[in-house]
Order: C-alpha cells, then sequence, then structure tokens
C-alpha cells in the first residue's frame, strides 16, 4: 500500500511540474462534464468554469487541471481515480470530491470555497490546503483513513459537519472546530427558516409536483446534493438556489438534514 501511495504520488508532483510548460493561454469555457481522459485532456488550457465541473471519468487513476484557477461548482465522483490535483486553483463556490479511491489530492493555491468543500473518501490520509481561508460550510465525513487535515491560514468555518472519521487526528480536529463560528438563536433560526424553504423545494422536485419539467439526472453514480444532479440544479431553478443562499448569508448550513 505504501509504494503504491509513493508512487502515485510522485507521479502527481510530476505532473504538476509540467503545468509550468503549457501555454498561457487562457480559455473560459460554460459548464463541463467529463466522462474520459480525452475529454480531460482537453481541459489542460481551461483556467475559468463559470458553471459547473463535473468529472465522473472512471477508470482514471490521475486527474491534473494545471491552468484551472476559478470555477462555480467542481465535483468529482471517478471511480478508480487515486490521485487528484489542481495547482492553481484559487477560488470555487463547491467542491464536492466522494466516491472514488483517492489516495492524494492537491491544492496548493486554493483561497476560498464559498459555499460548499465536501470530502468522503475512504482512502485519503492527509488533506493539505495551505493557502485555504475561509469555508462556507465544510463537509468531512466518511473518510475512513484520514489522519490530518492541514490548513494552517484557514481562520473562517460558517459551518461544518465533521463525523464517521475514526482515524481523524484530535488535533486536526480541534483546530477545525476552533474557527467554525458560534451561532446565535437567532442566527440559527434564520438558518433554519431558509432550509425549510429549500427542503420544501426538494420534496416538491422528488415528487414531480413543480410546474417546470423534472430534473435531469446525470446518470452517474452521484452524492451530490442528494439528488444525483450537477448542472440541472441551477439551471432549471436559478432563483431558489440564489434566494437560499442569500438568505442564509455569511452562515452556511448549520443544521443540515439529508431528505
Amino acid at each position: 500500500m505504501k509504494s503504491v501511495s509513493a508512487k502515485v504520488i510522485a507521479g502527481l508532483v510530476l505532473s504538476m511540474w509540467s503545468a509550468h510548460g503549457y501555454a498561457e493561454s487562457c480559455r473560459v469555457v460554460d459548464s463541463v462534464r467529463v466522462d474520459s481522459s480525452a475529454q480531460l485532456d482537453s481541459l489542460q488550457d481551461v483556467c475559468e468554469v463559470n458553471g459547473s465541473l463535473a468529472i465522473f471519468a472512471d477508470g482514471v487513476e490521475k486527474i491534473v487541471l494545471p491552468n484551472l484557477k476559478r470555477a462555480g461548482l467542481i465535483n468529482v465522483e471517478a471511480i478508480g481515480l487515486k490521485a487528484l490535483a489542481m495547482p492553481n486553483l484559487k477560488y470555487v463556490r463547491d467542491l464536492y470530491v466522494s466516491g472514488s479511491e483517492l489516495e492524494a489530492a492537491e491544492f496548493p493555491a486554493l483561497l476560498e470555497v464559498s459555499s460548499r468543500l465536501v470530502i468522503r473518501e475512504r482512502n485519503i490520509k492527509y488533506l493539505n490546503f495551505p493557502e485555504l481561508r475561509r469555508i462556507g460550510r465544510l463537509i468531512l465525513q466518511s473518510c475512513l483513513n484520514l489522519q490530518f487535515v492541514f490548513a494552517d491560514k484557514l481562520y473562517d468555518v460558517a459551518s461544518a459537519r465533521i463525523e464517521d472519521n475514526p482515524s481523524l487526528n484530535p488535533g486536526s480536529a480541534s483546530v477545525l472546530a476552533a474557527v467554525t463560528r458560534k451561532l446565535s438563536a437567532e442566527e440559527q433560526q434564520y438558518v433554519v427558516n431558509a432550509q425549510s424553504q429549500i427542503l420544501e423545494l426538494k420534496r416538491q422536485l422528488l415528487q414531480n409536483t413543480l410546474a417546470h419539467p423534472p430534473i435531469r439526472p446525470t446518470g452517474h453514480p452521484t452524492q451530490f446534493d442528494s439528488f444525483g444532479l450537477i448542472r440541472s440544479y441551477y439551471t432549471w431553478y436559478p432563483a431558489e438556489y440564489h434566494d437560499y443562499w442569500y438568505s442564509i448569508g455569511p452562515w452556511g448550513f448549520t443544521l443540515y438534514h439529508r431528505l
């Protein structure tokens, strides 16, 4: 296991260094779904994703996006993936990494995750965010082998859900707890009211009782938002999504419930 991990990490580092060799040209795209290594290769010059980037490239063991600096939503759920690197990513609204077999993940330039940072990976042992300052909602869940989270510059987590991580070092857990906001009763009620609105929207979506067409599934196993969707939530219901996050304000999810 150690030799495999060392090989994976070494290859990841070499790929990150090779990123300097790419052209300085920058390409901006709207929303992208990736299902193959060929599609990944076509994204090497992309520096910004305005909408969502859904990576479902099953069987690909290593993913490096060398020029990506900013994105709306990134969801990585590629079965068999062992190494992931986005060496220049600085800002992202939502970042989901789950359902893979990750042993190494690198985000050395990431400064802020304005909405949700969700990690559900059973094999990964270390998370390293050397430049990360702020997170809206942090979810570390069912990371069975996760031992340490290194985020020395992190100072603000609006809310957090950290559970079922049996190997997590108590020191790392306490550091995360120390930078997570403590909401007053009034603030918590504000969040609960906002959340009840989105729960009602989800109920209507699942029961297909809305006047609009139902949300289109991705066709790939996913944990994103309990729906199995990526782009459609924002495409079909942008007003509800916008109102939800703005009603929550800077606090993020405090009382998070699954349907």
